[in-house]
């Protein structure tokens, strides 16, 4: 869809009857509620041990492993890397998958379930990161911790049995998803070598409502670019919860290493990017504006995008069709990314976010 409609930007709020209902029986809570963001990191911690726990063991064919990468402040943080057992014949892809958790929580073991699948599908060696999170770690601790990781990967290659001529992917969510747009044009200015292949940005946030921040936007587009508060209330982030989580970060909303929108020569010159967007979350605008920008600039793009789906939607109702659907337009994406054929069947089966009952 054109980003440039404004009408058909805001009927992408609207819900099915069906996920109306679900939304409703979830409650008018914030499931993502970070008041308490001690609290957010443990249940954030035990959903995704859970979620690892539900998906079993490794399969034979993989092979996963833990390790410190050296930060530039001398601390070190954990990586969880995913690869096959026996590499394809040609080497293995390497991705790069930062999780989400609104710069405030999340774990390695948080992009589980699409390393698997990507490792299963692709041969790739799929690497996920952390970074300090706010409140006591703010902007820019977190993104400079994630720069340091990616170029402490491409350093490393070899040690991670990887081979990124068969493709270098940066990819994350919501949180992650903003560390992918940042560091593209960082990697890109500063000559990351090898060099990315291409983005995978997922529901990334890339605005605040902060004034200067809106004044980011493109003035060709500022009447396109809905308010949050205009996107609709749901149990998956609303408008109060970001705000709060906007005041844990304290980013600098006119600094690169927030925004793209921020950066010098800004979206030109980038690889292929795969970006995914949800049409009732309030950051929605933030991907369709940046998928604008990047097509607008010769960037090849492929956009998917949720009418009437909040933020996180296949986390918190795995088992419903679209969510299914999701996971499988991640497979696609991927194969898009790396020029690879995707078998649906075969993505439908490794591409899995398990439901855990109860836990949230």
């Amino acid at each position: 869809m054109a980003c440039e409609d404004r009408d058909k930007i805001a009927e992408l709020a609207v819900s099915s009857d069906d996920i109306s209902q679900i939304l409703h029986d979830l409650g008018p809570e914030d499931l993502l509620d970070p008041s308490d963001y001690r609290l957010v990191r443990q249940k954030a911690e035990h959903f995704e041990r859970a979620v690892l726990k539900e998906l079993g063991p490794a399969e034979p064919d993989l092979v996963e492993t833990e390790q410190n990468v050296p930060m530039r402040d001398g601390h070190e943080h954990p990586i969880r890397i995913t690869k096959p057992a026996y590499p394809p014949v040609g080497g293995s892809p390497l991705v790069i998958c930062f999780h989400g958790g609104g710069f405030i929580s999340g774990t390695i073991y948080n992009v589980a379930p699409y390393a698997r699948g990507l490792a299963k599908l692709f041969g790739a060696v799929v690497v996920a990161p952390t970074y300090c999170l706010a409140p006591e770690k703010p902007f820019p601790q977190g993104v400079n911790d994630a720069w340091d990781v990616v170029q402490w990967i491409a350093c490393n290659t070899s040690l991670l049995s990887a081979d990124p001529s068969q493709g270098f992917i940066l990819s994350g969510g919501s949180a992650g998803g903003n560390f992918v747009c940042v560091l593209a044009e960082l990697a890109k200015t500063e000559k990351l070598r090898p060099p990315l292949s291409g983005l995978w940005s997922c529901i990334p946030v890339l605005f605040t409502e902060d004034q200067a921040s809106r004044d980011t936007i493109p003035a060709r587009y500022k009447d396109q670019y809905f308010p949050r508060r205009d996107v609709g209330k749901t149990p998956m982030l609303n408008v109060q919860s970001a705000r709060k989580l906007d005041e844990y970060y304290k980013a600098d909303v006119q600094s690169p290493l927030w925004s793209p929108f921020n950066a010098a020569s800004a979206f030109e010159g980038l690889p292929p990017s795969f970006i995914q967007v949800c049409g009732r979350d309030i950051i929605r605008d933030d991907g369709l504006l940046y998928e604008l920008m990047l097509r607008e600039h010769g960037t090849k793009t492929r956009l998917n995008v949720y009418p009437g789906l909040p933020h996180c939607f296949w986390a918190a109702i795995p088992q419903h069709e679209a969510s299914k659907e999701f996971m499988i337009d991640i497979a696609l994406g991927f194969g898009w990314l790396l020029d690879k054929e995707v078998d649906v069947a075969e993505a439908a089966k490794v591409m899995v976010f398990t439901s855990i009952e109860g836990v949230q």
